[in-house]
């Protein structure tokens, strides 16, 4: 998931909460060795920050047990996680982690055994797992769909192919509005790519079942000359190397553009800024292989050095149980299956729908499980952004190919 979307668009619900201090390093020192307290690492911002600080109270009354929220920015998280399991030390009991840690902090994260995995959203088991082994409850997911204008677009219009999508682009068209946009800046180009790449026929994104990395396979190349045409075409902004979700919904929002790829919770909030009977949203579009997106789970896990594990486990399961509160915060994205279902029968929670059939396409698929992704991330950075300046797709597939395969995994 964006996790710079996360952070702006959830500033204004969690300033109540932060402001009660319990992220507070006075807290989290007080309550270390306290067999009756324990330590949740969260990212600030986040729905889990939200939902950790509204549901403390209920778990300690609940189990006697108290709940210090760390809050930390995204970008110190995975640092943080990494400097306390190097010493060894139990700072938290439980962590709120994005699936691509997983197989960084891997040995580090007690394993969930027993789990009724039956209401995980689709792909979100395989996604938490490793070695055979589920590292954590699914807290929510995110995937992009098709939001769009539906006062400009009828529902027999609404593109699900490559082909209609690239159609009605062309024809929305006009002098004050885009058809629609493309992701070239940053992790959400990559995601884009990758969506593509489903879409196209990838088996395994970037490493095949076998481990070897296969981004010069044809659906690749398919995947990265869809997005250059698009950038070329008059029907998007002509900036796209500097067009990410946030620029994108903004594009959307003020209405210069028709329709967009993007994730899931940037739908109710333009419902919100544009009205329901402007905005509607459909399930990803589909390529030669059919519809399929890449995914952004995050996963409450419980660390091994926890010296609180038993309490730990039951707290996981609590806000597994509690997952369906995450569809009352402002992003309203959740990880069961159930809640999404019931979430979809109220007007305004389309997007949950758009998700299910999303994720329940045969090409949906997570991002590898590999230690090194952050460094594989920015050379697929840089193939979206060469490739978008004009450089020859075959040839930047091959030279990333032998970057990703120096790296390892």
């Amino acid at each position: 998931m964006k996790k710079k979307v996360l952070s702006i668009m959830l500033v204004a619900v969690m300033a109540g909460t932060m402001a009660a201090g319990c992220g507070s390093g006075g807290d989290k020192k007080e309550s270390k060795g306290d067999a009756n307290s324990i330590t949740v690492l969260v990212e600030s911002g986040s729905p889990a920050e939200a939902l950790a600080n509204e549901t403390a109270a209920s778990f300690e009354e609940e189990t006697g047990c108290k709940v210090v929220v760390d809050a930390v920015a995204y970008t110190g998280m995975y640092d943080k996680l990494s400097t306390e399991i190097k010493a060894k030390q139990a700072a938290h009991d439980v962590a709120c982690m994005d699936f691509v840690w997983l197989a960084a902090f891997s040995e580090a994260i007690e394993e969930v055994t027993d789990a009724d995995t039956s209401d995980f959203l689709p792909t979100l088991q395989e996604s938490g797992t490793i070695d055979g082994k589920l590292l954590g409850y699914p807290m929510w997911v995110n995937a992009k769909v098709l939001i769009y204008r539906k006062d400009l677009i009828p529902e027999e219009k609404v593109p699900k192919t490559w082909e209609e999508y690239q159609t009605l682009a062309k024809e929305l068209k006009t002098d004050d509005m885009f058809g629609t946009t493309v992701f070239g800046s940053g992790s959400d180009a990559v995601c884009s790519f990758l969506d593509f790449a489903c879409q196209a026929g990838a088996e395994g994104l970037v490493f095949d079942k076998d481990g070897n990395v296969n981004i010069t396979d044809q659906a690749y190349v398919d995947a990265l000359n869809f997005m250059v045409e698009n950038a070329n075409a008059d029907y998007t902004p002509a900036d796209s190397l500097s067009t990410a979700a946030t620029e994108s919904q903004e594009l959307f929002t003020n209405e210069k553009v028709a329709m967009q790829l993007n994730w899931s919770h940037q739908y109710p909030a333009a419902v919100e800024a544009l009205g329901a009977d402007k905005v509607g949203c459909a399930p990803m579009i589909g390529g030669s292989a059919g519809v399929g997106a890449t995914t952004g789970p995050w996963y409450e896990c419980v660390m091994k050095n926890s010296e609180n594990k038993e309490m730990a486990k039951k707290y996981v399961e609590f806000m597994y149980d509690h997952n369906a509160d995450y569809m009352n915060l402002t992003l309203k994205i959740a990880g069961r299956t159930s809640v999404y279902e019931e979430a979809g029968k109220t007007a305004g929670n389309e997007h949950t729908t758009a998700v299910l059939e999303t994720l329940e396409a045969g090409q949906s698929q997570a991002r590898p499980m590999v230690t090194t992704w952050s460094q594989i991330e920015e050379v697929l950075t840089g193939v979206v952004e060469s490739s978008l300046g004009g450089a020859d797709v075959k040839e930047t597939l091959e030279s990333a190919k032998t970057e990703i395969e120096a790296i390892g995994r």
